[in-house]
């Protein structure tokens, strides 16, 4: 799934292509994408709606129109992308916004169809994004608040990591590489790590993101730009995917363990238990 990095580059790649252009028209072939809402219903309330801005909150994409929201999540294999009328359509195109000159057209590509599209009128809570938490590359959370926030969990802080009510935007390839930037072994219980360790924690997630988000992310499978192109962090990593491979800290192998039913990856030379 695309974490904060890989939408964060769709957002600054599609962002001046789409902002101050007018939605004159919205067609949609998979409608469970967009349940509860119909396909009507969306259509309608876009058609003729101005784009704002375009944010990213976690790692949701908002399309910010006149007169309400239009929220994206591109989940396991979602794309986003503006094409024109002179390049060939392809294959799992599930979702077009037609712009106003009459020839771009905003494409949702989504092979597995698991990402979503709501509108939210102006003024209505936008559900999703309430639950989530900081803003990795924005907020200046304290340690005292991080501390805080874990004290309350005994779950792995691995997990922990994952949920998108602490830190938005982190999943699973990101949280194996901060926890190995803050040395803290992925087992360890929220509750149990010390000052040191959260202070490492909380400076180790913006530096982790930002560099992935400079080379535009990481591409194992599915994940391409909205130019087409791969992200390329994942030839920078420190340990998620390196099973058996020498630490690039102290050289000894990487290790992998399933947490929650997903692979962690971390060396337990410099991620010591403590």
């Amino acid at each position: 799934m695309p974490e904060l990095p890989e939408v964060e580059t769709v957002v600054r790649q599609i962002r001046p292509r789409l902002i101050h252009r007018t939605i004159s028209g919205a067609r949609f072939s998979v409608p469970r994408q967009l349940a509860p809402q119909t396909p009507r219903e969306i259509s309608v309330a876009v058609r003729g709606k101005y784009v704002e801005t375009i944010v990213r909150r976690g790692k949701f994409i908002g399309i910010e129109l006149t007169g309400g929201t239009l929220l994206i999540h591109l989940r396991m294999t979602g794309r986003l992308y503006v094409r024109t009328a002179r390049k060939i359509p392809l294959p799992y195109e599930r979702a077009w916004f037609d712009l106003d000159n009459g020839t771009d057209t905003l494409v949702f590509r989504d092979p597995r169809t698991l990402g979503t599209i709501r509108f939210f009128p102006a003024g209505r809570e936008i559900g999703p994004l309430v639950r989530l938490g900081w803003e990795p590359l924005h907020d200046d959370v304290s340690v005292d608040d991080v501390r805080a926030a874990l004290a309350r969990r005994t779950i792995a802080i691995k997990p922990l990591l994952l949920d998108q009510s602490v830190w938005a935007g982190i999943g699973n390839i990101y949280a194996s590489e901060v926890l190995w930037a803050a040395r803290i072994d992925p087992r360890t219980s929220c509750s149990r790590l010390s000052r040191a360790q959260v202070e490492r924690l909380r400076d180790a997630v913006p530096v982790v993101l930002r560099r992935a988000l400079e080379r535009g992310g990481s591409t194992l499978r599915d994940f391409a730009s909205p130019d087409g192109q791969p992200g390329s962090y994942q030839r920078e990593f420190r340990v998620y995917d390196r099973e058996g491979e020498p630490c690039l800290h102290c050289g000894k192998p990487i290790r992998r363990i399933v947490q929650a039913k997903r692979s962690t990856y971390f060396c337990s030379a410099c991620q010591k238990r403590r």
